[in-house]
């Protein structure tokens, strides 16, 4: 199920960094922070600390409430670090994760 998750992530976010108008953009912070809410909460079930904390330092990025005033290319470079990440996590084992994190 988590790595259907981080896919699904990793789908809206390479979207996100098409020319989309802005309601998906809105969308997606909603899908988002649902998203990582269960990857946070998988990882606090795992008593994975660091990686619990990733995912609510994420969910604050995300949060369509407030939005942050980025750019942009501030908006663009995020979601292509997090996509990374998130695929690098999703092609790593949870071992050499747990040590690497």
């Amino acid at each position: 199920m988590e790595k259907g998750l981080k896919i699904g992530a990793i789908l809206l976010l390479v979207a996100g960094m098409l020319s989309v108008p802005q309601d998906f953009y809105e969308l997606t912070k909603f899908i988002l922070i649902a998203l990582f809410g269960i990857l946070a909460y998988n990882s606090h079930v795992e008593a994975n600390i660091k990686g619990t904390g990733l995912y609510v330092a994420l969910i604050i990025l995300f949060q369509p409430f407030v939005p942050l005033p980025f750019g942009a290319t501030v908006w663009m470079v995020l979601h292509g670090v997090i996509v990374a990440f998130l695929a690098v996590t999703l092609f790593t084992s949870k071992s050499k994760l747990s040590k690497a994190i």
